[in-house]
């Protein structure tokens, strides 16, 4: 059975058509992505099963918790009281989670608390739990170590200790006897009786799991995932998606949304679909009778609801725009950033921009020149511009080895030398571990656009406006952890004097 995309769903159903109507679909549906999305699709092929009128007899919600796996087979095992076919929905289901998914089920717990969701958010922890093979009593300490995670990258973890407390105060049930999902996938390999469907859905899936290939097999998978990063690839899904978004919402209405007005409305929304859809429904009443939505109106009657992530931060720092820079600064610590980890991920960036200055300087940056577009730049970049990288990497790890063996070197034996001391063979000699960094330019050397953005960024800063901007940084940082000054304060000062204003 297939696997598509939630773009294809349409042209899917319409290969099914008979003249009847749509024909017979696969008896298993998993739908997994992001939630406007799947849910979306799921009323779609639920409307392609049941028509919607008899729905109310024919369609059976679950809640998507492992228990519940249980009354799922019993309903599908079970012949609907009515005649024709029977849709069991087992919705917004984590039995697909896994290590991986860790960090996404982290902060999809966040985003619950923050919301003041505490039974989302406490659903959320304890399937990362789950997943890390942990218990709550792991983490009653608060130290969160069996977590296995980044925790400088959580950032505070005050809200995290507030929803310990509350899932200690209301602990999750746990399924006893056999586990649950190998109890699901064991039915859906066997199939269901009569025209019994079973339709999942979930935000994240893990398609290593047994379960998920057996519904490949046997049934239909829907992937409405969209890529949450910034590159070029990334931001043109995004993209795709909320201008489909967009017709369907203002078709009913009539009405358009110019360019500008778009932009505008992802500018303050970010890529939060639901957000993005909801504010357009907004507009679509604001503006009364008139056909065109434009720009103004985005700005007077909505609220910038965009949560800014610390490389938005760091983007406007080595662009030196200082008034962009202030605003991100602004927008992390209202929302409760830590500015020891915002400091931390300018420090990050501009030792990164430190050395692309230091490789385009040496004569194999020779290739660079202000002004050079990317599509030049990608036609020397396989066979001149990488290898180049590559060398220059390893001339950098070859110096942080030197380096390590200069500060730290290996204490010399006072015991003589065995008189007979077998030589072990070359082969077998353990070799030198190499010193592990994350300064490596060529580290995503299978995408040549970010490395074109950090030359731009390099082009912008001398070696020696770099070097004081280093010295900056280890100042603010030293102020933050021994003063009691107002943390935003060190801060903008800081970024005033990396974006090189008047201060």
């Amino acid at each position: 059975m297939p696997e598509i995309l939630y773009s294809e769903i349409k042209s899917y159903l319409s290969e099914l058509k008979t003249a009847s109507g749509i024909g017979p679909l696969p008896p298993v549906i998993l739908i997994f992505g992001d939630e406007l999305l799947y849910k979306s699709a799921l009323q779609t092929l639920l409307d392609a099963i049941i028509h919607p009128d008899k729905q109310a007899f024919g369609y059976e919600p679950v809640d998507g918790i492992p228990e519940n796996v249980y009354p799922v087979i019993e309903k599908l095992n079970t012949y609907s009281f009515f005649s024709g076919q029977k849709v069991v929905g087992f919705l917004d289901t984590r039995i697909f989670y896994a290590k991986k998914n860790s960090t996404d089920i982290l902060e999809k717990a966040r985003e619950a608390f923050n919301g003041k969701d505490l039974k989302t958010a406490a659903r959320y922890f304890f399937s990362l739990l789950s997943v890390m093979g942990l218990s709550l009593d792991d983490v009653r300490d608060k130290t969160y170590a069996g977590l296995n995670m980044d925790m400088d990258a959580v950032g505070d973890t005050a809200w995290l200790d507030s929803l310990v407390d509350y899932c200690a105060e209301n602990p999750a049930t746990e399924t006893a006897g056999e586990d649950p999902v190998k109890i699901l996938q064991q039915a859906v390999e066997k199939g269901f009786p009569g025209d019994n469907h079973l339709i999942l859905t979930s935000d994240m899936v893990d398609k290593r799991k047994g379960l998920y290939k057996a519904i490949l097999e046997k049934g239909l998978v829907v992937d409405c995932s969209v890529p949450r990063g910034e590159t070029w690839a990334d931001r043109q899904a995004q993209g795709a998606v909320l201008t489909e978004q967009m017709k369907s919402i203002l078709a009913p209405s009539g009405k358009t949304l110019d360019k500008a007005a778009f932009q505008k409305l992802v500018e303050m929304t970010g890529f939060d679909l639901r957000m993005f859809a909801g504010n357009l429904e907004k507009l679509v009443q604001v503006v009364g009778d008139r056909k065109t939505i434009a720009a103004e109106d985005v700005e007077s009657a909505l609220p910038r609801t965009r949560q800014d992530p610390v490389f938005e931060l760091t983007n406007a720092v080595t662009d030196r725009n200082y008034d962009l820079a202030s605003f991100y600064l602004k927008s992390l610590l209202s929302r409760g950033f830590f500015p020891l980890q915002i400091i931390a991920a300018i420090i990050n960036q501009m030792r990164k921009v430190l050395i692309m200055k230091d490789f385009l300087e040496s004569p194999a940056g020779k290739f660079w020149r202000p002004g050079l577009t990317f599509d030049q730049f990608k036609k020397q970049f396989s066979q001149t511009i990488l290898p180049a990288l590559q060398a220059h990497d390893a001339i950098l790890v070859n110096r942080l080895g030197e380096w390590e063996t200069r500060l730290h070197p290996k204490p010399e034996s006072d015991a003589p030398p065995p008189e007979k001391k077998k030589k072990k063979p070359a082969q077998a000699e353990k070799k030198t571990a190499q010193p592990t960094t994350d300064m490596l330019l060529a580290k995503q050397s299978t995408n040549p656009y970010p490395l074109y953005l950090s030359m731009q960024k390099s082009d912008r800063f001398s070696r020696a406006d770099l070097i004081q901007a280093i010295i900056s940084l280890d100042e603010a940082n030293l102020s933050l952890k021994s003063s009691n000054l107002n943390p935003e304060l060190i801060l903008d000062r800081m970024i005033l004097k990396i974006c090189g204003l008047p201060h």
